[in-house]
């Protein structure tokens, strides 16, 4: 039935129809963690924690409660997470986070514990002027996909080194993605200087060995958290 109704939206007239047969020719990935308690959190956060509310067998219907930091799994930082003067999550423009994307294929230089300099990123064959300006650059090492629910996610992972952070920033780039933490740890300096020049981390990708190009559409829209330092996000790869 639903393949039914796309069909009939794509061969509706006006700019409607248009946009439905630009869906339809398009391939979407999944980008987002399986949202769960097997999530890790962030240490010193609480883990995702369900309960029923209601069940069939007693109530006819289902509903949940969850208790959660609004910075686990897959996720989307704002400015305001470090800088008390930034945007909040409801004010980030959809435009930062809906938009072109590149991704940078790290994982034959990403190794635990180890900072990703820029001169690892000029090995896989980014270029030093390469013109990045208000695109989404995802880092990919393979990290989440393997650690998401280990209790060693936040403790050994790879992490940007500040030099590669200064030459992101200077490119101007629209929004940071990436399936490992940005920073080694406390006091988080990479998540000072990037939300400071009002840069979005998208956090905790996954399937990104998925992405067939090297340039992309990314979709990431989180909850509009009214006044929140981040929200939970579904993110999405669209490719032709």
């Amino acid at each position: 039935m639903q393949d039914r109704m796309c069909e009939r939206a794509a061969n509706s007239p006006g700019s409607a129809g248009r946009l439905q047969r630009i869906i339809t020719r398009t391939r979407m990935i999944d980008l987002t963690l399986p949202w769960s308690p097997d999530c890790t959190p962030v240490p010193g956060h609480p883990g995702i924690q369900i309960e029923d509310l209601h069940t069939h067998e007693e109530d006819g219907r289902s509903n949940s409660i969850a208790r959660f930091s609004l910075h686990t799994g897959t996720h989307i930082d704002a400015p305001y997470h470090f800088h008390p003067e930034g945007q909040t999550i409801d004010r980030v423009p959809l435009s930062c986070l809906v938009a072109p994307a590149t991704l940078f294929d790290l994982r034959s230089e990403a190794h635990p514990a180890k900072g990703i300099t820029t001169a690892h990123l000029w090995s896989i064959g980014v270029s030093p002027d390469e013109d990045l300006r208000d695109r989404v650059v995802v880092c990919f090492t393979g990290w989440a996909a393997r650690m998401w629910n280990s209790p060693d996610f936040y403790s050994g992972n790879p992490f940007l080194d500040q030099s590669a952070v200064r030459w992101l920033v200077d490119r101007e780039i629209a929004a940071l993605g990436l399936d490992f933490s940005v920073d080694q740890g406390s006091p988080y300096p990479n998540h000072q200087l990037l939300l400071g020049r009002g840069i979005p981390l998208i956090e905790n990708l996954t399937n990104l060995d998925r992405i067939s190009q090297r340039e992309f559409v990314i979709a990431a829209l989180p909850l509009p958290v009214e006044a929140g330092n981040g929200g939970p996000a579904r993110v999405v790869a669209l490719l032709e």
